[in-house]
């Protein structure tokens, strides 16, 4: 019988308690940090382009890098505002309530004979601190 490997989704559950909470703002400060770097350094590079503004630069390629700055900009700043909003989102998780954590890629196996929407259906792991308390296929 021929069978293939193809992706679908297994969706990460955490249980609330104190450790995750901190863990996950940890992570969230991490990566707000990081944005905000990044929202420096495209600041950095905006600076640069109006200082070579008059060097020998074609001006629909001067548009152009600004354009795509400004887009790459408001993307940080996007994400900036969703990890705010994700970290007012934790202070107000109750312990022992099950929260959305995170989605992974996965592979499964089919043949002929399966029940393909089975097969593709996201799998669900719940954790508890880390720690895999229940698997859904």
């Amino acid at each position: 019988m021929s069978s293939i490997t193809i992706p679908r989704k297994i969706i990460v559950k955490s249980i609330v308690t104190e450790g995750f909470k901190k863990s996950f703002k940890a992570q969230l400060e991490n990566l707000k940090t990081e944005f905000e770097s990044n929202v420096e350094k495209i600041k950095t590079e905006e600076s640069r382009m109006l200082i070579n503004i008059g060097a020998n630069i074609n001006q629909a390629e001067l548009n152009n890098a600004r354009t795509k700055l400004a887009q790459d900009r408001q993307q940080q700043e996007s994400g900036i505002l969703e990890v705010d909003a994700k970290l007012k989102e934790i202070e107000s998780l109750k312990d022992g309530t099950i929260y959305p954590y995170t989605q992974l890629d996965s592979f499964v196996d089919i043949q002929e004979g399966d029940n393909l929407l089975e097969k593709v259906n996201p799998g669900e792991v719940t954790v508890r601190d880390g720690i895999i308390i229940s698997i859904k296929e």
